[in-house]
């Protein structure tokens, strides 16, 4: 019993040196250039130890992509299912301003955008469904269609949001942003 806790503490710090070190590569470089060799450097461990616990870089990024889910579930988790859209809106916002730098990195940048996107917005989408579907009464293409809108003007409207340096306070983003989503252009245009 001893052993497994140790093998477990073991496999636990080795993969936090691992994201450890790949989190700061993020801000560093592309990730086109981001290396087993250099990340296992980086981590202090062996190549081999790395592919022990990924069979790839993308596995890697798509773990910690998990993780960011995850933790934003707990977030989300914690207002009623069927809370408006402009209260969502308000969860997104505030976790995504309240990440480590790079977190942002990977939602902003354009080389790390779209498979963010992609593994990000399927894991919001299923977990979405999942809690609680406003939508459950429409063909399942058009459900697909709304919540493809819904992640990504959310993605993109932060995107903007960070690209203009976040100059519009957070309370007020997130109230342009749910007035967006919820009624569109129309009742700001007045």
């Amino acid at each position: 019993m001893e052993t497994g806790n140790r093998t477990d503490l073991r496999v636990k710090k080795t993969e936090a040196a691992i994201k450890g070190a790949f989190k700061e590569m993020i801000l560093e470089m592309k990730l086109s250039e981001i290396t087993v060799k250099e990340l296992s450097e980086r981590a202090q461990i062996h190549r081999k130890t790395f592919y022990l616990h990924y069979a790839s870089i993308e596995a890697l990024f798509e773990d910690l992509i998990q993780d960011i889910a995850d933790a934003y579930f707990k977030e989300i988790d914690r207002i009623p299912a069927s809370m408006p859209m402009p209260e969502v809106n308000r969860v997104f916002f505030t976790f995504f301003s309240r990440q480590e730098p790079y977190v942002e990195k990977i939602l902003c940048s354009a080389e790390y955008q779209e498979l963010f996107d992609s593994t990000l917005r399927i894991r919001l989408m299923q977990h979405n469904r999942a809690r609680h579907n406003p939508y459950a009464r429409l063909p399942q293409e058009e459900q697909d269609i709304i919540n493809t809108f819904l992640t990504k003007s959310s993605g993109n409207m932060y995107r903007q949001w960070a690209a203009d340096g976040k100059k519009i306070p957070l309370d007020r983003i997130i109230a342009l942003t749910g007035e967006l989503l919820t009624h569109g252009i129309q009742n700001l245009a007045k």
